[in-house]
């Protein structure tokens, strides 16, 4: 940290403490999203904050102390990855449902509210200085540990708690505009495919999804790879956010291994998702279809297809002792039901917006997300002055 003078050093055991969760038995666990949801490893974004993740919930009676409050502020203390990338990240637990406080979860208790804000916390937390503390001192090497004790160690610089929250607003007006975006993609995803599934009538047709569009399989470009290049999408940068794989920029890549704001991605392996990609451009790796549209077939129609044929994938996928966790490209060649051209017509409008409005938002919010994470380094050293930060801010917004 800058060592500003009117910013002091405190180890955090000083000011917070740390506490476990608790083992719930896994033979109670449920994906009904009727019962709580346990907070997982898998809930933290990479960076830190709050990640909405396949819920996993808990059927069975629990002590009620273990129950989360909204605006808690949890931390992970395992990492499956080699390079820890969560391990350690902080989060708020959100409103929407009610969380568990699970095992390998740490909670945050404020111990001292005159001298650390939680809020603050939040994003002192996601320091790079922190996260490498963490790291260089977390036990195992499969998966990485750390413990109530390591965070409490760790000294932070911190100014008044009056400054401390005044950080916080500025970042938080940041997050709530991406949650909010989130949020409007959301609402136009489930409303597409309301829309898409109300036009699956007795004038739909089957055709082979392969006709849909051309299925282009990623090659195995961070074998070897070095440097700071462009993105690589790996299957497991879709499902976790943009890690560290790149490629020398020189590196020459046809067009139709390249990944663009708006482009469809399919996991034909692993996970079997589907995404649409919306940085900027990047290189597809193997074990990923690019999507191409064929003629007279719009974006949003091809997703939906692919979408809706998924679980049955999912199906082929699970028989481990034919096809090793993926689907072939055979499968590709069974049939889909493809509204007519007619409901097409009458749609197109409606659901291209839909389409795009999405994009726009997500998009958006990257680059909230990139001024976020530039500031939070500056107003943590004291580099840069909170009016001079909201004025970036509301620069932006």
């Amino acid at each position: 940290m800058s060592g500003v003078a009117s910013w002091t050093p405190r180890r955090l055991g000083d000011v917070i403490s740390v506490k476990h969760g608790y083992a719930f038995p896994g033979g109670e666990f449920s994906d009904d999203l009727t019962f709580p949801t346990l907070v997982t490893p898998g809930n933290f974004a990479i960076g830190g904050g709050f990640k909405e993740t396949k819920p996993k919930t808990f059927t069975g009676a629990y002590p009620k102390s273990f129950e989360l409050d909204q605006g808690d502020l949890v931390i992970t203390m395992t990492d499956l990855s080699k390079a820890g990338d969560t391990l350690g990240s902080p989060a708020l637990v959100p409103a929407d449902r009610t969380y568990l406080h699970n095992q390998r979860i740490g909670r945050v208790e404020i111990e001292a509210p005159r001298v650390v804000a939680r809020e603050f916390l939040n994003y002192a937390l996601r320091s790079s200085s922190y996260h490498a503390y963490i790291v260089g001192t977390a036990s195992g090497s499969t998966v990485r540990h750390t413990s109530p004790t390591k965070i409490c160690d760790f000294v932070l610089d911190m100014p008044d708690v009056g400054t401390q929250q005044a950080i916080a607003e500025v970042l938080g007006a940041l997050d709530d505009k991406i949650a909010a975006n989130r949020k409007l993609a959301e609402t136009a995803e489930n409303l597409a495919s309301v829309v898409f599934n109300s036009m699956m009538d007795d004038t739909a047709v089957s055709a082979p999804l392969s006709s849909t569009a051309q299925f282009v399989n990623g090659k195995a470009f961070t074998k070897g790879a070095s440097g700071t290049g462009r993105v690589v999408v790996r299957i497991a940068e879709l499902n976790s956010g943009i890690g560290g794989s790149t490629v020398f920029s020189d590196l020459d890549v046809e067009d139709q291994y390249l990944a663009r704001p708006g482009d469809v991605l399919f996991a034909w392996s692993g996970s079997l998702t589907l995404h649409r990609w919306f940085r900027d451009d990047a290189i597809v790796n193997q074990h990923i279809f690019k999507v191409i549209p064929a003629e007279g077939y719009s974006p949003w129609l091809v997703y939906q297809l692919i979408q809706a044929k998924l679980p049955q994938f999912k199906e082929i996928a699970a028989d481990k002792a034919t096809t090793m966790g993926h689907i072939q490209r055979k499968h590709l060649d069974e049939l889909v039901q493809v509204p007519s051209s007619d409901q097409i017509a009458r749609h197109d409008v409606t659901l291209t917006a839909l389409w795009n409005r999405t994009l726009v938002a997500e998009q958006e919010s990257l680059r909230l997300a990139t001024l976020r994470d530039t500031l939070l380094p500056r107003l943590m050293s004291g580099a840069l002055r909170v009016r001079d930060a909201e004025r970036e801010v509301e620069n932006l917004l």
